[in-house]
């Protein structure tokens, strides 16, 4: 006997047909192979053929055409009763009505005679129901020796023939993979037979719709895969299945097993058909689908059935549970002062008014295990949004249901205690005597296990006088007399804040609540999005659910998962159902993007063409604002381009530059320049003149102060993390500064005085400095190539400025050239565009000479001070002056002022209207 090992169970294959399940094997009598699976052999009985499949579909028919005539049958009889009462009750009075069984009519003969077929109808109703539940509970997985040949299992007691645990409807897709087999003449039933019959299942074509799969192209890659099998000829031969649809179709039903599913239906048999068959990974790869996407697709749904079952679950559950603040044994004491400050969340539970609680079944089971430790007090600590509200919830819904919660536990109500109500309108004294008695009727009822969200409300309240106990203290106390069970929620700063060493932090056991990550994000985010598209009338894509989950922990620093990813997928619902008024509209990645865009200003959406082709000619863009400085520009773009298309670092910033060289050469109109043209606006310009933070105190105004005073830099950086940050004389900065900004490069991210984390990862910076510019000056003028001059400021200047490890942090090192005259002509002309703009605006057109601008460009050339010579020139020959001829009405709209060769203005009348 041949032996496969599976993920999850051994197979065994038959030697002689090789797993082929041929009728006449002597050897396995058509079972062909099987696995084993909670000490049982599971194996595929059933036959497929024409006719069995003619015959099943025969008795159907028969059965449905009985259950159809005995169905007129019983209305016929309702119809009749119900004629004879409008026609009794016409003479007669309504009491004798009740003895129709003493009457004699016809219409009452038709009606008794219809009783047995009403019966009838009833019986077959609940047998169907029952014949639904197929799959009967197996034992855990036992260890043990299992027969080893055909002959030893035909007599072992231990073999299920799981094909009938199939339900109609899963049945009948497995015919269509027979016809089609058939119809296209190939031996046997592949995975591929079979996933091309399950995409006819409503529930696998919105699976693969929630994948963003197109279903025509999926269709067309099956077919195409389907037609390279090798054809027969024959037209009446048999179909088999092989062996690997006889793996899925165990591994389907072991599914359905493990989920306590009544049947296997068509859900349980898409997974195990990626997972062995190599083609159909290879099919759905081309659509970005692997192996995590279908499982937790798959798991969406049971979530989404999950909540539908669980709700009917527990109505039906809830009706043992007292629907006061009784216990079934009616030993509880009542508790009107509780019920007055409190919220019965298992009540809430009973009546299906708390979401359903997923993915957080180790955290409830930490809890259990607490408490049957002997703790008395519980506090779950973690980050806002973490989800530790929805966890206790979730065990108030355990307690209802009783099926899986510690035996102390059952029998219990779980009682939120609201602070806010407890203290308000309440003196410190009153407050206390409340809860004294709050807590003296939770003792005396003995059935009530209290809890409080955000512990930290009722800590530091006293009653007024310096000797008196705070109200944490009462509660502390009566938890360590074991009076009372208790639960109770804090964030985690609140508690490194007010409770930690404090007697009610000492005296609950703590619990730590971690930001959900990976899959069991996503399984949260799949228990959130139902409520969503049924208000909104849209629908979410499994894409978007990954999307919002991986872009908000990427972008989004200050709030955590899984409620910043919620907040991102109730914007983007609302978002798209205004845009779109189609009832049907898919909500994708890129959907999720563009809200993440709205959100933090950082574009998280796909390249489009128009802004891949910015991307691709940045250089000549950033050349329209910035003359010359040829590495400066290309290192930059090539550094932008590397961060749009993801290919950086995740923890560190976009680019980091450090730009050196004289004043006037185009450092800073660079950095604004990237500002305009790469994030659109130079509105995200972050801009520190770092000779104001010469001093140890400095480091205040960057970060702020734990007393809540925010620092420039770390406040700016949260409002606009996409952005880009210019640090003007970097070198005249504080050493202690210098610090900060190690760490930022570094690591991406930066505390505040407030102890929260400012991410800069998408930020760009650039430090600017005019050390050692004469040195570059002057080795310029000599003609020494820019790679010498930049190393022997390296090794020899910039060291002594500047810590080592902090200028290896940079991404490049940038020396700008002094500008030569033609530089600086072009530089005028760029200048002069801006004044033509106000000219224009005002009618009035603006003519330059060419000798003009050299004129400009001689007049405004200082070497030591760049182009900023050049500014002041052009303001006070050319801007003040027609600013005086404007005011003196000399020059009017649509005349044309003329810049001559002497930088003069000379004025041609334009043309009267």
């Amino acid at each position: 006997m041949e032996n496969k090992n599976n993920n999850k169970i051994p197979f065994i294959t038959c030697p002689k047909c090789s797993g082929r399940g041929d009728l006449f094997c002597q050897e396995c009598r058509g079972a062909g192979n099987g696995g084993f699976f909670s000490g049982k052999f599971l194996y595929w009985g059933m036959i497929l053929s024409s006719a069995n499949i003619f015959r099943r579909h025969g008795i159907i028919f028969i059965r449905w055409i009985f259950d159809f005539i005995m169905a007129i049958f019983c209305l016929f009889g309702v119809a009749s009763m119900t004629a004879w009462a409008w026609f009794y009750l016409k003479n007669q009075e309504f009491s004798s009505l009740l003895n129709f069984w003493q009457e004699k009519n016809a219409l009452l003969f038709i009606f008794w005679i219809s009783c047995p077929a009403i019966m009838l109808l009833i019986y077959r109703s609940n047998q169907r129901q029952n014949e639904n539940k197929k799959i009967k509970p197996l034992n855990k997985n036992l260890q043990g020796t299992f027969p080893d040949s055909w002959n030893d299992l035909k007599r072992w007691n231990g073999a299920i023939d799981i094909s009938s645990a199939f339900r109609e409807k899963t049945l009948a897709l497995l015919e269509k993979a027979y016809f089609l087999a058939k119809k296209k003449k190939q031996p046997e039933i592949t995975p591929l037979h079979l996933l091309a019959a399950l995409l006819s299942s409503d529930k696998i074509a919105v699976l693969f719709t929630r994948l963003d799969v197109p279903s025509r192209e999926l269709v067309k890659k099956i077919n195409n895969c389907l037609n390279k099998i090798p054809a027969t000829g024959k037209k009446n031969q048999e179909i088999n299945l092989s062996p690997e649809v006889k793996e899925i179709l165990i591994n389907g039903y072991i599914q359905a097993v493990e989920a306590k599913q009544d049947n296997v239906n068509s859900l349980n048999l898409l997974f195990p058909c990626f997972v062995k068959s190599e083609i159909i990974k290879e099919i759905l790869s081309d659509f970005k689908i692997d192996e995590n996407k279908i499982k937790n697709t798959i798991e969406w749904f049971r979530i989404s059935q999950r909540q539908t079952e669980n709700y009917r679950r527990y109505r039906r559950l809830a009706r043992f549970k007292p629907s006061t603040n009784m216990d079934r044994a009616y030993t509880a004491v009542a508790t009107p002062l509780l019920n007055s400050f409190g919220y019965d969340l298992t009540l809430a539970a009973k009546w299906g008014r708390l979401g359903l609680c997923v993915a957080r079944e180790k955290e409830i089971a930490t809890i259990f295990e607490v408490m049957k430790s002997g703790a008395t007090g519980i506090l779950l600590t973690g980050p806002e949004g973490s989800g530790k509200r929805t966890i206790i919830e979730g065990l108030a819904a355990e307690m209802v249901s009783e099926e899986k919660v510690p035996d102390f536990l059952k029998d219990k109500r779980l009682i939120e205690l609201d602070t806010a109500r407890l203290i308000s309108g309440a003196s410190p004294s009153e407050a206390e005597g409340r809860l004294l008695t709050i807590i003296d009727e939770i003792r005396r009822a003995g059935n009530i296990i209290l809890f409080l969200e955000n512990l930290e409300n009722i800590i530091g309240l006293t009653a007024g006088q310096e000797e008196s106990l705070e109200l944490s203290e009462v509660l502390s106390g009566e938890l360590e007399r074991g009076a009372l069970r208790c639960l109770a929620t804090a964030s985690e700063a609140n508690y490194l804040k007010y409770v930690e060493g404090k007697a009610i932090g000492n005296i609950m056991s703590r619990v730590k609540i971690e930001e959900p990550e990976g899959d069991q994000a996503i399984h949260i985010l799949e228990s959130k999005v139902g409520n969503l598209e049924a208000r909104h009338k849209i629908f979410f894509s499994y894409n978007a659910l990954e999307a919002a989950r991986d872009l908000s922990a990427k972008y989004i620093h200050d709030k955590y998962l899984p409620a910043k990813a919620i907040e991102i997928l109730e914007k983007t619902a609302s978002r798209t159902a205004g845009e779109n008024k189609s009832r049907h509209y898919i909500c994708t990645r890129n959907d999720i993007a563009l809200t993440i865009k709205e959100v933090t200003n950082i574009p998280a959406q796909e390249i489009e063409e128009d802004e891949g082709k910015k991307l691709l000619n940045l250089e000549e863009e950033l050349h329209k604002y910035v003359i010359g400085q040829e590495e400066a520009v290309k290192m930059t773009a090539d550094s932008l381009r590397r961060a749009r298309t993801s290919l950086k670092s995740d923890k560190r910033p976009i680019a980091s530059f450090l730009f050196l060289g004289p004043t006037g050469v185009g450092k800073t109109e660079l950095a604004k320049t990237i500002a305009k043209v790469y994030f659109e606006k130079s509105d995200f310009l972050i801009r520190l003149d770092m000779s104001e933070y010469q001093h140890e105190d400095s480091i205040i105004k960057i970060i702020g102060e734990p007393n809540g005073t925010s620092g420039y830099l770390t406040d700016a950086v949260r409002h606009k993390p996409f952005s880009l940050i210019l640090l003007d004389e970097f070198e005249k900065a504080n050493p202690k500064i210098f610090n900060l900004f190690l760490q930022v490069m570094d690591d991406g991210r930066l505390t505040d005085g407030q102890g929260r984390t400012v991410d800069f990862t998408n930020s760009i910076i650039i430090a600017t400095s005019n050390a050692s510019s004469e040195f570059i000056q002057t080795e310029v003028e000599r003609g020494t190539p820019i790679e010498k001059i930049k190393e022997e400021l390296l090794n020899k200047y910039l060291n002594k400025i500047l810590r080592p490890e902090l200028i290896n942090r940079f991404d490049g090192i940038v020396v700008f050239k002094p500008l030569s005259e033609d530089e600086i002509a072009q530089i005028a002309r760029l200048m002069l565009k801006d004044f033509e703009k106000m000219l224009t605006e005002k009618g009035i057109t603006l003519e330059i000479s060419e000798a003009g601008v050299r004129e400009l460009a001689r007049q405004g050339y200082d070497p030591k001070f760049g182009a900023r010579p050049l500014r002041r020139l052009i303001q006070e020959k050319i801007e003040n002056e027609a600013a005086k001829l404007i005011l003196g009405k000399e020059l009017k709209r649509r005349d044309v002022l003329i810049i001559n060769k002497e930088i003069g203005l000379e004025i041609r009348t334009g043309q009267t209207i």
